[in-house]
C-alpha cells in the first residue's frame, strides 16, 4: 500500500494543540522542547493555552502548526512513500524528508511567519460551489492595472480561495455572485497570502533561505508550486520560496499522488481539514488523521 503523509496549513490551529502529546509521549515532548528552544517567544504557552489570541496571528500560527505535526510524527514513527503539505505544511514535510534540519526548519518557519504577518494589505475570500474555469474568468474580469485578484488555494473542485488587492476582491465577490457562486466567505487574515502582494515577503524570505543548507529529499515531496513529486534540493528550495506568491495547487497535488499509486493518506497535525479535501478530490485514496495522543495510540496498536 503506497502511503501519503499530509501536513495541514493555517486554519487548523486550536487552543491546547499538542498539549496531550507533550504530557503523555516522551518522543513528542523531546521534539517539542527542541523546537521551543529554537524560537524567541513562548510557543509552548501559546499552543497549550485554551485561549490565546496570539495563536491566530500568522507569526505564531505557523510555528505552532509546524511543531504539532512533527510531534505527531515523533509519537507514531510514521513513514510515508510521499509527502504533501498545504502551504505552511510543506515545511514540516521538508524536515521529515531530511531536506532541512529541525533547527533550520524552526528558524525557517518563524521567519516565514514573521514576514507574512507584516503583509497587512489585501484580502482573501473562500468561494464555494463555483467551477474553476468560471472562477478564473471572474478573477480576470475583476482585475485591472491597479488591483488584481487570483486563485490562491485550489483546495477542492468546488472550493477555491482567492487573494489580492481589496478592491479587486470586492469586485470579484459581486461578479461571482452574479455567475452563480453558492457561497463567498471573506477570510479574517492579516494579508493576501499567495498573491502578488506577498512579493516583499518572498524577496526577504529568499534572502534568509539562501543561508540555509537544503539536502535532496529522502522521501519525495509533492510541492504546492509544481504539483509534482520533487527530490532535488535546488528545485525544492526554489519552489518553497516561490510558494509565498504562487497558488497552492492542492487539487493537482492530490491527483499527482493518486497517479503515483497512492492509496492511503494520513494527515498528521491538528484537525482533519486536508483529509476532507482529499475525499472531495478523489475516491482512489482512503484517508485518516492523527491529531491527539489518543489517536496516535490507536495508530500504534493497529
Amino acid at each position: 500500500m503506497t502511503k501519503l503523509i499530509i501536513f495541514p496549513g493555517q486554519g487548523a490551529q486550536y487552543g491546547g494543540m499538542a498539549k496531550d502529546l507533550y504530557e503523555q509521549n516522551d518522543k513528542s515532548r523531546a521534539v517539542l522542547d527542541e523546537i521551543f528552544s529554537y524560537v524567541d517567544f513562548d510557543l509552548k504557552e501559546i499552543m497549550f493555552a485554551e485561549e490565546d489570541a496570539r495563536l491566530n496571528d500568522t507569526k505564531y500560527t505557523q510555528p505552532a502548526l509546524f511543531a504539532h505535526s512533527l510531534a505527531v510524527l515523533a509519537a507514531t514513527g510514521l513513514k510515508g512513500d510521499y509527502l504533501l503539505g498545504h502551504s505552511l505544511g510543506e515545511l514540516p514535510a521538508l524536515v521529515h524528508a531530511g531536506v532541512v534540519s529541525l533547527k533550520d526548519g524552526a528558524q525557517l518557519v518563524t521567519t516565514r511567519g514573521e514576514l507574512m504577518s507584516r503583509a497587512d494589505s489585501g484580502a482573501m475570500a473562500a468561494v464555494i460551489g463555483m467551477g474553476f474555469k468560471d472562477l478564473e474568468e471572474v478573477c480576470i474580469s475583476a482585475s485591472d492595472d491597479s488591483s488584481k485578484v487570483a486563485p490562491a488555494n485550489i483546495n477542492a473542485p468546488d472550493q477555491v480561495v482567492v487573494s489580492g488587492d481589496t478592491d479587486a476582491v470586492e469586485r470579484f465577490k459581486e461578479l461571482a455572485k452574479e455567475r452563480g457562486a453558492r457561497r463567498i466567505i471573506p477570510l479574517k487574515v492579516s494579508g493576501a497570502f499567495h498573491s502578488h502582494l506577498m512579493e516583499p515577503a518572498r524577496a526577504q524570505f529568499k534572502s534568509f533561505v539562501d543561508t540555509i543548507d537544503f539536502n535532496d529529499a529522502e522521501i519525495p515531496v509533492i510541492q504546492n508550486v509544481s504539483a509534482q513529486a520533487e527530490t532535488d534540493a535546488a528545485v525544492i528550495k526554489h519552489q518553497f520560496v516561490e510558494q509565498i506568491t504562487h497558488p497552492v495547487r492542492f487539487v493537482e497535488c492530490v491527483e499527482t499522488a493518486a497517479g503515483l499509486g497512492v492509496t492511503e493518506a494520513v494527515e498528521v497535525g491538528p484537525k482533519k481539514v486536508q483529509s476532507g479535501l482529499v475525499r472531495k478530490i478523489t475516491k482512489e485514496i482512503s484517508t485518516s488523521n492523527i491529531d491527539t495522543f489518543e489517536q496516535a495510540e490507536v495508530f500504534l496498536n493497529e
